[in-house]
């Protein structure tokens, strides 16, 4: 079989193709020798990406939390100094400015420990306060729900409810006892 002319220019083509890749293709030699090398390199032990990613982290759960802990308020102070009531009853409220009578050998708190305990009682008073306020808006929410009426009620009304909803009396005559029934068309 004789190649045309057209055949050989595409044959010598793809040798020249093939001669070009030849050149540049790596040597399999090469090529095995550093997956070798490769293998036996030890790995790094920290990728430097998930380093940092961990301690993104780790600095977001140390500040929400700090932000948690400091953005809520101190109610250690008020639960320590809510006023004692008395077998009496009566809730015993130290008065500012007035010393209560101590025992002797009894050393009064330093300044900066009344200013505390008044902040804690003017805190005190604060939480009665909006307790009660809240409970009066709940007593008022109560009764405008127990005396709503649907606005429509009037509408479902009509003048013969009276005669519908009640019942002949065995006193009355049977005329007006045929009232109640339903007449007959003749």
């Amino acid at each position: 079989m004789e190649l045309v002319g057209e055949e050989k220019r595409i044959q010598a083509l793809f040798s020249e193709a093939r001669l070009a890749d030849e050149q540049t293709a790596p040597s399999f030699a090469g090529v095995w020798n550093r997956a070798q090398a490769k293998t036996t390199r030890p790995q790094r032990a920290f990728n430097l990406s998930f380093v940092a990613a961990t301690a993104l982290l780790v600095c977001a759960l140390v500040s929400l939390a700090w932000w948690v802990k400091h953005s809520q308020p101190r109610s250690e102070a008020v639960i320590a100094t809510v006023p004692q009531i008395n077998k009496g009853g009566s809730l015993s409220v130290p008065q500012p400015g007035v010393e209560p009578v101590s025992e002797p050998g009894f050393k009064p708190a330093p300044q900066s420990h009344r200013v505390g305990r008044s902040r804690s009682l003017k805190l005190v008073a604060q939480r009665e306060t909006l307790l009660v306020a809240a409970n009066q808006k709940a007593a008022r929410d109560a009764k405008a729900i127990a005396s709503w009426q649907s606005p429509t009620a009037t509408l479902l009304e009509s003048p013969s409810d009276a005669l519908l909803k009640s019942m002949p009396q065995l006193n009355q005559s049977g005329d007006e006892l045929k009232s109640f029934l339903p007449t007959k068309p003749k």
